[in-house]
């Protein structure tokens, strides 16, 4: 207790920069409470003084009213353009928060309001910082998608981002702006609460972001990948921004943390890469899996892990007993490894990327003996982890549908009101059309999932247009879904099927091929209630009945079909959505705002594979009143500095300055 107020110590690594212990957390509005939270009971954060109320585990994070009462935490960042080196080779075009790649670790406490003040010094590109996996409930214009939620930041603007921390956990904030995080645009946010299985004090570990990495600016990329359809292929893979590549001079020493005998140490995993799955291992040692996303979740133990784009874990590595007797040095491998099909790259990149020690000694040697481990067997194959495994300490309950009605044949229902949506690629664009698609030379293959690929303009952001939803509904591009109004404290569900195939449809319209995505729901945890890799469609060369055909026609699709798992199904923010497959997802209807869902490979979502979700727009103006003034004049700025064709990239073609969907 300070001044008569709780505060709770969180358990940082004395690796991790000053001495053991890490930030404190303050609620100074709560002097009836005290900290429960120790080694010995990491499920409880507060409990009552006088009654036997606590503020732990089982606490609804979705209730504003039930979590506690923070303070205001404020963060400062620059966006800048500079040459960055992460493996030892230089890339000329990095854009970076604070000069540093990765940028600053936030960190801050359940309960908290989070204050960040974002400052653009790029030249020829606006900016706009995402807050990923955070629920921001009637924050929705904070969330900072640009073009959606507001206008991107513009070259010596600032803007300042505000919200609560209502959910406990790791993510990473990152630009929602084009390809920007590819560059380097991202870093990872804590915020600190309860966990579902108990682990020592002062053995909680940094994140560890892993991620492809290119030595040419995604932004090289983009136009080639346009022209030949082919993704491009990465170079490497970091840790935290740490690689190697090639020998000589500049090669950098490996990723290297140090581990307790016989204790167990919190490791949060964070896959921010552009187009990769990763499967994260240590040689001979177990994983306890306690979190995904933000979602606590019954802990479970395993030898590795596999991390789709976007997903975050929170493990508990157990430190040996006796280290030396599997390695006679102490020293283990940690193994990032590309997903087999959910990866690309010109030739197997180093998948021993870091280093566990256990003799501290090495700290204070010149060169310390690689690792002599070896790996345990396990499948690499491109795959989120089991659903049965994933299953959420505090649990839902998912209701049937309020936007099916099993009547309808989902082909007959106007575009603006689907739930089906198949992922697939079009031709888009060319001469003499009235798509505003760049370039426009020639029609070109783009992801898209909902009506047409993706592209919003970056100066007439969604929130500031609901007036005219009529009218946006009416432009494909935009591929707006609205909801059925309802009150958010009704217990309403949305349920959304998303497919991959892998064929031609009858009609030819669109071109289908086997191909997974890391799918990606802004708002909201939503419900996996069925993830498959069989297909939904039919496919009469191989005999094969679509399982949409056969067992979720629009009347089956409800919690009475066994084959959907309504009663605490996993839930988080990000799914694979399997090569061929399909996903069916569920999420209440709860948080009023102008939500994206996308992929969450770069370069997909620069194609166009997104589209927006807009919810209870009725209630939308009421809680953005406030702040719409602030949105307003951050746009008049953006408009003004895109209005003057010398700010732009190529001023003698000013409509070439926006070459992909913008998010």
């Amino acid at each position: 207790m300070v001044n008569d107020h709780p505060v709770v110590g969180t358990p940082k690594s004395p690796q991790e920069g000053g001495p053991g212990g890490g930030l404190n957390c303050h609620y100074p509005e709560m002097q009836d409470w005290e900290p429960c939270y120790s080694p010995e009971n990491r499920t409880c954060w507060l409990k009552h003084k006088h009654n036997e109320k606590r503020i732990d585990i089982m606490t609804d994070y979705e209730n504003e009213w039930e979590i506690p009462k923070g303070k205001v935490r404020k963060f400062y960042l620059e966006v800048s353009e500079q040459p960055i080196s992460p493996d030892g080779t230089t890339m000329e075009h990095g854009k970076v928060f604070n000069r540093t790649y990765p940028g600053p670790w936030l960190e801050a406490c359940w309960g908290d309001w989070i204050e960040v003040t974002v400052k653009n010094n790029l030249r020829w590109n606006g900016t706009s910082v995402h807050w990923h996996g955070f629920r921001q409930f009637e924050s929705f214009h904070m969330d900072g998608v640009n073009g959606i939620t507001e206008c991107p930041i513009a070259p010596g603007d600032t803007f300042t981002y505000r919200f609560r921390a209502m959910q406990y956990g790791s993510a990473w904030y990152h630009s929602h702006y084009s390809l920007q995080y590819g560059d380097g645009l991202l870093g990872p946010i804590t915020i600190y609460g309860p966990s579902t299985a108990n682990f020592e004090a002062d053995e909680a570990f940094r994140p560890l972001l892993l991620t492809d990495w290119n030595h040419r600016s995604v932004f090289e990329d983009w136009p080639l990948m346009l022209k030949s359809g082919v993704a491009p292929s990465m170079t490497n893979i970091l840790i935290n921004g740490v690689g190697q590549f090639g020998s000589g001079g500049k090669q950098k020493e490996k990723y290297t943390l140090y581990l307790d005998e016989g204790k167990k140490h919190l490791l949060i995993l964070i896959n921010t890469a552009v187009d990769t799955t990763f499967v994260f291992s240590i040689d001979n040692h177990t994983m306890e899996v306690i979190e995904m996303d933000f979602v606590p979740i019954v802990p479970y133990n395993t030898t590795n892990l596999k991390i789709g784009i976007g997903q975050r874990y929170h493990v508990l590595v157990h430190g040996l007993e006796n280290p030396y007797e599997a390695e006679r040095y102490g020293n283990y491998w940690m193994r990032v490894i590309p997903a087999r099909k959910c990866s690309k790259f010109p030739y197997g990149p180093d998948e021993q990327m870091g280093i566990f020690r256990y003799n501290t000694t090495y700290q204070t040697m010149a060169s310390a003996p690689d690792p002599m481990s070896e790996p345990p067997l396990y499948e690499t194959n491109c795959a989120d982890e089991p659903l049965d495994k994933l299953v959420p300490k505090i649990p839902w309950t998912v209701g049937n549908p309020v936007n099916i009605d099993p009547s309808v044949n989902p082909k007959k229902l106007p575009a603006n009101e689907s739930y089906i949506f198949n992922v697939g690629l079009t031709m888009s664009g060319g001469p003499n059309t009235s798509t505003p698609y760049i370039p426009d030379d020639q029609p070109y293959a783009r992801w898209d999932m909902h009506i047409a690929p993706f592209r919003i303009n970056f100066s007439d952001p969604t929130l500031l247009s609901l007036s005219s939803l009529d009218s946006l509904i009416t432009k494909p591009h935009l591929d707006i879904v609205t909801l059925p109004t309802s009150n958010p404290d009704d217990d309403k569900w949305i349920w959304m099927v998303i497919t991959a195939p892998d064929k031609v449809p009858t009609e030819g319209a669109r071109i289908f091929f086997p191909a997974a995505h890391p799918i990606h729901l802004h708002g909201h945890d939503f419900a996996v209630l069925r993830q498959s890799s069989k297909n939904w469609y039919d496919d009469p060369e191989i005999g094969h009945i679509g399982e949409g055909k056969r067992w979720f026609t629009p009347d089956k699709l409800n919690c009475e079909n066994e084959r959907l798992d309504c009663e605490n199904p996993t839930r988080r923010d990000v799914v694979l959505l399997p090569a061929s497959g399909y996903v069916v997802i569920a999420f209440k209807a709860d948080n009023p705002g102008a939500w994206i869902l996308h992929c969450h490979i770069a370069f997909h979502a620069s194609s166009g594979l997104a589209m927006q979700i807009i919810e209870n727009k009725d209630l939308i103006p009421a809680i953005m009143e406030k702040d719409k003034p602030v949105i307003e004049e951050k746009c008049r700025k953006w408009r003004e500095w895109y209005g003057e064709p010398k700010n732009l990239w190529d001023w003698h073609e000013p409509k070439h300055f926006q070459d992909d969907s913008g998010v």
